[in-house]
């Protein structure tokens, strides 16, 4: 008898999943990647292979599973989730001890969520006021790649259309520290970190246009070291098609308080920031040929104003992710897997910012010039090179001594892509640095060497 229960629950269980589920039309997407790469001086350190703590060349294989679902309860009612999972290196087991530790005890330690992470569950619904999306969701996502970091932060999103103006207004929570919040016992009261969005788009029959206003108010290192930062970001963007040419451009700027004390004391000054930056992109279809060229600009630190920081804005807003304009210079891809390109210049810290003096994923203190073509042989493959230079807008310091260069250097890349399926994509790509003296820091006889990098990628997408 006690077995007949048993499998009449179960049976029970699976028929009230079953039904569940049937009340929702679930849709799935997402991708999935498995990539090598070989990168011969990640170091930019000539002396790399004698030099003890300098890491030589890398050469490994990487992939990451997405899965985006979507649970359409109703008409207008939808619940979104996304996790990934199996994101590192191949034969990378840090996430879960030692192989011996995993295989006699069955500990996958404390960094599972390598493993498997949800990182975004969301309403979608439209009333006649509007729509809304709330949860864990897609920020930092407006206008071109230039600024975009497509970054998962909890907040509230309305959207309402008047006319051909879709209006946007948002909340976004950076972090929370309210009253009696983990082991601060009530300290970390009004320590939030948020953000609030109000912008519009406009679509025309060429394109769409845009312009944004975000206020940041981050109060997380008010209770400790009693100050907070107040900022104002501006954004505007715009982007057409006439015919075989395709432009867009994007303007950002952010100026208010980076660090604001409550009441100063001996050593604290009150530093304000402002920041700007400009992108531009053109490119033109002729036949199986293409052409185009690039020019982005952010501003850096000018440190003769120590009440004023003039750089690091893209760091600050953790914008650019998307911004990928080369294979190795600022490409989250490369800084990701091998790391930042640091070289000599790991010192050269901005001490309002904590942005490196070399480069991470996040394009700031720099003008960039690019040119590029490519040729498509067939429908299906797609062979372009490019060629880049960039340079420092203002020169990093370690202390109150300025870096010897700033040129960061010129990079050649060669890409070709090929769809053995609609939905299944391979790359291979090869890129040359050959390096600046920036990457020299505030050391005459460090030599710095060039980069070369080898990579492909198998890329699913469904």
């Amino acid at each position: 008898m006690k077995k007949f229960w048993i499998v009449l629950l179960a049976t029970a269980l699976v028929a009230g999943f079953a039904m569940s589920a049937s009340a929702a039309d679930v849709k799935f997407g997402g991708s999935y990647y498995v990539g090598g790469m070989y990168a011969d001086k990640p170091s930019l350190n000539a002396d790399q292979s004698t030099t003890p703590g300098v890491a030589g060349p890398q050469a490994f294989y990487y992939q990451r599973l997405r899965v985006e679902t979507t649970f359409k309860v109703a008409e207008g009612l939808s619940l979104v989730t996304r996790f990934d999972a199996l994101e590192r290196r191949w034969g990378d087991n840090r996430w879960m001890g030692t192989e011996d530790t995993y295989n006699r005890l069955g500990n996958v330690g404390v960094q599972i969520q390598e493993n498997i992470e949800f990182e975004r569950a969301y309403l979608d619904f439209t009333t006649k006021i509007g729509r809304f999306n709330i949860g864990y969701q897609n920020f930092i996502a407006f206008g071109t790649d230039f600024v975009n970091s497509n970054i998962t932060r909890a907040g509230i999103k309305y959207f309402v259309p008047v006319g051909p103006v879709l209006v946007i207004a948002a909340i976004e929570k950076g972090a929370g520290g309210d009253s009696n919040v983990g082991t601060n016992n009530g300290t970390a009261a009004d320590a939030d970190n948020q953000i609030y969005d109000l912008g519009a788009v406009y679509k025309f029959g060429a394109g769409d246009a845009g312009v944004i206003y975000q206020k940041g108010i981050n109060k997380t290192t008010r209770p400790a070291a009693n100050r907070y930062s107040d900022l104002n970001i501006f954004m505007a963007y715009a982007r057409a098609k006439f015919g075989p040419v395709f432009v867009e451009a994007e303007g950002v700027m952010g100026i208010g308080d980076l660090r604001k004390f409550d009441s100063t004391a001996v050593g604290q000054t009150n530093v304000s920031g402002a920041a700007y930056g400009f992108y531009l992109h053109g490119k033109g279809d002729f036949g199986p040929a293409y052409v185009g060229g690039r020019f982005a600009y952010m501003s850096g630190d000018d440190r003769t104003t120590t009440d004023k920081v003039e750089g690091s804005l893209m760091t600050a807003l953790k914008g650019g992710d998307a911004f990928n304009p080369t294979l190795i210079m600022w490409n989250t891809e490369y800084t990701k897997w091998a790391g930042d390109i640091v070289g000599n210049t790991a010192a050269g810290i901005n001490p309002f910012t904590g942005a490196p003096g070399g480069q991470n994923t996040y394009f700031d203190n720099a003008w960039f010039y690019q040119v590029y073509g490519g040729f498509k042989p067939t429908a299906k493959a797609d062979i372009m090179m490019s060629l880049s230079y960039a340079y420092a807008d203002k020169k990093p310091y370690v202390g109150a001594t300025p870096f010897l260069g700033d040129v960061y250097g010129t990079e050649i890349d060669l890409v070709g892509t090929y769809k053995i399926f609609d939905n299944l994509q391979y790359m291979m790509g090869a890129a040359y640095l050959f390096t600046g003296d920036l990457f020299k820091g505030i050391n005459p006889n460090y030599r710095v060497n060039d980069n070369f990098l080898l990579m492909h990628k198998l890329t699913l997408t469904f």
